[in-house]
């Protein structure tokens, strides 16, 4: 009886959201504008049904931005059957129709008369209503999200207007001209800091995850796993910008992070040499003042096939670029990760352990099991990859002090609620979108106390840390430098305390 009570209202939003679309397209209703908006009106529409009948997924601003930065492989891994079909009856057969159909416009007046129709229309709708629509407001706020194609087309227009009228004309901000180090010890610092993709926290045997997929990893005793830490994002050109920058979460935007200088910049203008590698479709421009070793689109064997890599490309020739410089590194390695839907392409077969798995990007017609099966083979591939990152280091002990840093860029939804991949507006996202892996590993000489600094597993940590964290692990003082954001900060062993002491 609720239901059949309801129905009036439900009806009154199906006639609202008509009403505001016939004034939309009467906004162009001329004989040069209207055929092409209304056709391009269907693919925005047919595209965003796949993506949300398939993964979940809604059509935000952030999903206009992640779809802009993105490449090649990452659009080919969406391609399948289903969308085939969704783009063949959604999209192509109608706009045939309409391109085919025989239209007599109408002059600017009778377009006003029906404008001014369709907003009675619509505001006589939310008077009859107003107490439903305000319950309704306040307690479905995601429903918006999944009005299609109105979501869409609002979001594309949103991203489309803060692009154009932000971006134009800006100059980078230069966050602090002149750092200063602490130069103490007698040997440099290398430090590798491995930044994962779609990478999420309850996969891990580290944080407690039921499945051994970290067997290397815990094997080693030596590894900290901070077990509560939040993405400042849920896509990676959104958090892989931000957790290099200065501004927290909750100030950080996209202009902001891309006109100002980032931690990377403080790092190589204090004398620490800073390289970036990668393998995952940019640095999001995080990375452009700063060395580049790009790996994308490469064909380096036994790594890559058909210029679809392996993460273990990022290890290629690495001590050769580590003996290029004597002094202080810095190495970030920027891996594929879990990007999925086409998970299964992201390990080779030997990690292949987990099983039955899911061989194909069509992920909507495999089962949950399958999916988080091939899901976690890539963890056991990052978990060995890490390994190997470490045994470099360690192969460096004797001229550096080495430590290692594996933060993930935001986590990954696998069938929980029906959502699947990630990119949900960060208000509504599900935690396994946002809390991530955050291990770091040091050198037995590494001058921090690790007792100390394993006591603090179970703090409540985010992006916001890694900025600081970063400048404190190579001694840089800044005026942008916070110490209560610093996991690192009065860790340091007594006699580097003392060196600190004495130079302040």
């Amino acid at each position: 009886m609720a239901v059949v009570a309801q129905v009036p209202f439900i009806t009154s939003i199906a006639v609202f959201l008509f009403a505001l679309l016939y004034l939309f397209f009467t906004l162009f209703n001329y004989r040069y504008t209207l055929k092409p908006i209304m056709i391009f009106g269907l693919l925005v529409a047919a595209v965003s049904a796949f993506a949300m009948d398939t993964y979940g997924f809604v059509v935000s601003t952030q999903a206009f931005q992640t779809f802009t930065e993105t490449d090649s492989h990452e659009v080919y891994d969406l391609i399948s059957w289903r969308l085939v079909g969704y783009l063949s009856f959604l999209f192509i057969l109608p706009a045939i129709l309409i391109w085919r159909k025989k239209y007599q416009y109408p002059g600017f007046k009778r377009n006003c008369v029906v404008m001014g129709l369709c907003l009675v229309l619509m505001a006589g709708d939310v008077a009859l209503f107003s107490k439903n629509y305000l319950s309704f407001i306040r307690n479905h706020r995601t429903v918006r999200y999944y009005a299609n194609p109105v979501r869409p087309i609002y979001s594309m227009a949103k991203y489309s207007w803060h692009y154009i009228s932000e971006t134009g004309g800006k100059e980078l901000a230069i966050l602090d001209s002149s750092p200063k180090r602490t130069l103490v010890g007698n040997k440099p610092k290398l430090v590798i800091l491995v930044v994962g993709e779609s990478d999420r926290a309850a996969n891990q045997k580290l944080n407690g995850y039921v499945r051994n997929t970290n067997p290397i990893l815990s094997q080693r005793g030596d590894i900290i796993s901070f077990e509560s830490v939040q993405a400042c994002g849920t896509e990676t050109s959104i958090s892989v910008p931000c957790m290099f920058s200065v501004f927290p979460r909750q100030e950080y935007s996209y202009i902001r992070g891309r006109y100002t200088e980032n931690v990377l910049d403080i790092l190589q203008r204090s004398n620490v040499r800073v390289l970036w590698r990668d393998n995952d479709s940019g640095c999001k421009g995080v990375c452009e003042r700063v060395e580049l070793d790009d790996f994308n689109f490469t064909d380096i064997q036994p790594y890559c096939n058909n210029f679809e890599c392996y993460d273990e490309v990022l290890l290629h020739n690495i001590q050769d670029r580590i003996d290029q410089s004597d002094g202080d590194q810095l190495m970030v390695l920027h891996k594929k990760g879990n990007h999925g839907p086409a998970y299964y392409k992201r390990y080779p077969q030997q990690f292949k352990q987990f099983m039955p798995t899911c061989d194909s990007n069509e992920i909507h017609y495999c089962t949950d099991e399958q999916i988080v099966n091939t899901y976690d083979n890539i963890i056991l591939y990052t978990d060995f990859f890490l390994d190997q990152v470490i045994k470099i280091l360690e192969h460096n002990s004797n001229t550096y002090n080495t430590a290692m840093l594996y933060i993930s860029d935001h986590g990954q939804s696998l069938g929980e609620n029906g959502i699947y991949l990630h990119a949900m507006p960060y208000w509504i996202a599900p935690k396994e979108q946002i809390y991530i892996p955050f291990f770091m590993w040091t050198s037995k000489d590494f001058p921090i106390n690790q007792q100390m600094l394993q006591a603090k597993h179970q703090n409540d940590l985010s992006h916001d840390n890694l900025f600081h964290t970063l400048l404190g692990i190579f001694d840089v003082t800044s005026s942008v430098y916070l110490a209560e954001l610093d996991i690192l900060h009065g860790l340091q062993t007594p006699d580097i305390q003392l060196a600190h002491q004495a130079i302040e």
